[in-house]
């Protein structure tokens, strides 16, 4: 996908979506705050991406008026696509919490001793 912005620009485009995608699947809708979560999260993202100082709203409400509608469709149905398929190829997926690593439910159900 194109990058609309000046060359100047200080934050990658690739870096910025990734950061308005976190943040709406935590809630939010909109560029005030996309930037809070990014400022706040930092050190969550920083697994995903590597960013010294968060996005200023004017840069991220920006980024969404420039940004072609389409062309970002094409591109998130085409990421949503293979990251489809790459959840098919993984045989099984094990989700494990804290409590079923401690195995509390084990001890719980045990019969008291006197």
């Amino acid at each position: 996908m194109p990058d609309p912005r000046a060359p100047n620009a200080t934050h990658r485009l690739g870096d910025l979506i990734v950061m308005m995608i976190a943040a709406s699947l935590c809630g939010a809708s909109n560029a005030t705050e996309f930037a809070l979560f990014a400022q706040e999260r930092k050190q969550a993202l920083s697994r995903l991406i590597d960013y010294d100082a968060a996005p200023s709203h004017d840069t991220v409400s920006r980024l969404l008026r420039l940004l072609d509608p389409e062309a970002f469709g094409r591109a998130f149905a085409a990421f949503a696509a293979a990251f489809a398929r790459a959840g098919q190829e993984v045989p099984e997926v094990v989700s494990l919490d804290g409590k079923a690593l401690r195995r509390p439910t084990r001890r719980a159900w045990q019969p008291v001793r006197p």
